[in-house]
């Protein structure tokens, strides 16, 4: 088995996992709202700027920081924008396993902060 061959068994292996099934569920349920699938959006692109900020050591205006919370509150207050979240967290967490097994078997020792 080549290593692509694997990646495509490990892709439709995740797609079939507890997590991913309840992710796709909670993501369809909270994005069928166009003003949820807005804040969503904004939210993780909130998320994913000040992500960048955080590991490049640069610091992130307090307003964006703030509106981050802000909406971050709010759409964890919802409950179908606030399941569809943390079903985000669970996958990421099973990604962060898999990516740490791997990055063990292939001698590179990558340590990720713990979810838990």
């Amino acid at each position: 088995m080549t290593i692509q061959e694997a990646q495509k068994n490990m892709e439709e292996a995740i797609r079939q996992t507890p997590e991913f099934q309840e992710y796709q569920k909670a993501k369809d349920a909270a994005f069928a709202d166009s003003l949820s699938a807005q804040l969503l959006t904004e939210y993780g692109r909130l998320q994913n700027k000040l992500q960048m900020f955080a590991v490049t050591g640069r610091q992130a205006e307090d307003s964006e920081v703030e509106r981050f919370k802000q909406l971050g509150g709010l759409l964890f207050a919802t409950p179908v924008t606030g399941s569809y979240l943390m079903a985000q967290l669970r996958v990421q967490k099973l990604l962060a396993d898999i990516f740490a097994d791997l990055s063990k078997a292939a001698g590179i020792a990558i340590e990720l902060p713990s979810l838990s």
